[in-house]
């Protein structure tokens, strides 16, 4: 047996003999490499070439909470990430045009690594975070790829279903009980809850969520359209390639977050990213959505909440024993999101804000 090598901290130690039987398992092609993916917070991939051609294995699946309150308590399931994965890459591949990897593949069996895993076709074009795209690409590249961004976000939201729901236990679609208003203010309580007995928040911080909770709920449309939501669209999550002088997404992956929902809560992760990393894109990413998707009535109220929940998943993460983020030194929940908000809020609430 060859020497085993470690591919993530996740997916561990690997041999080539099993990466040989998966491939030859799923009828991908002769093994003939694998590569480790650095990029990632989870480590769940690793690029595979075969005979057949260049693919992605994603392994290790998460543990999974299916409880409506109180701190997160993630029990193993094998089952449910993967497959919950398919379903939304399947609706996207038959209904949009996202360039969603396709066909996905999935091994249940846990024989050969020790748990289930998906392979899936290895997407054109280049995966880059905030730092490593200011280094590659120009100022007018880097403008041409948030349009792109914005554009893309839009077009796979022309995915809808009749409510505002996800994947459950039984692998079923189910309705979130109250809409996605009421589902997106309890996971905010839940990871307020977590943040909180590491002593990360406030009673200020408190009451000031509790505000904004309240007022989006007050203010949500019953009408709109349930949209497809990644749950974590952001570079890391996507390849962007150039051609005949254009960007465009070549590649959207990491669904495992994907639900739906309000459309406009979507924005947020790489609205963030750019307000941290290049101010003006976030606008231009912005008007390039809106050029194609309505954000709908009362969208400050809906957005603060928005904001607020997907900032608290970093904020309760990074706040985490036994050691608090350095970024985070010095500020409470609410004076560290301010920026965001206010920033947030002034490029929804003015449709003129930045030019193409």
């Amino acid at each position: 047996m060859d020497e085993a090598v470690e591919y993530s901290q996740r997916l561990g130690r690997i041999s080539q003999e099993q990466f040989a039987g998966a491939t030859e398992r799923l009828g991908v092609g002769r093994f003939v490499r694998a590569t480790p993916i650095t990029s990632g917070l989870f480590g769940q991939n690793v690029f595979l070439s075969t005979s057949e051609g260049e693919f992605v294995l994603r392994g290790a699946p998460h543990w999974v909470d299916f409880g409506d309150r109180g701190p997160w308590k993630h029990v193993p399931n094998d089952r449910w990430q993967f497959a919950k994965e398919i379903v939304f890459a399947n609706l996207l591949h038959e209904r949009t045009d996202a360039p969603v990897p396709w066909p996905q593949l999935l091994d249940e069996k846990s024989d050969i690594f020790g748990w289930p895993y998906i392979i899936m076709p290895r997407m054109p074009g280049i995966c880059f975070d905030e730092r490593s795209i200011r280094k590659a690409l120009s100022a007018q590249q880097r403008h041409a790829v948030a349009r792109a961004l914005g554009d893309e976000l839009a077009r796979q939201q022309a995915l809808a279903w009749p409510f505002a729901g996800d994947v459950d236990a039984t692998l079923t679609l189910q309705p979130y009980p109250g809409g996605h208003a009421t589902h997106v203010a309890r996971e905010t309580a839940r990871f307020a809850d977590n943040a909180r007995s590491n002593g990360a928040l406030t009673q200020e911080d408190d009451a000031w969520i509790a505000r904004i909770v309240e007022a989006a709920l007050a203010h949500a449309p019953t009408d709109r359209a349930n949209a497809y939501v990644h749950g974590d669209y952001k570079l890391g999550n996507l390849c962007v390639v150039e051609e005949d002088g254009a960007w465009r997404v070549s590649g959207l992956f990491d669904l495992h977050e994907s639900r739906f929902g309000d459309g406009a809560s979507d924005l947020c992760r790489q609205l963030c990213s750019y307000l941290d990393t290049d101010v003006e894109l976030a606008g231009v990413f912005l008007d390039a959505y809106r050029a194609r998707a309505d954000l709908g009535p009362a969208i400050e109220a809906r957005f603060a909440l928005y904001l607020v929940n997907d900032r608290m998943k970093f904020w309760d993460y990074f706040t985490r024993p036994p050691k608090r983020a350095s970024w985070l030194e010095g500020h409470t929940f609410r004076s560290w999101v301010g920026r965001y908000l206010n920033e947030s809020l002034r490029l929804v609430a003015n449709p003129a804000v930045s030019s193409f």
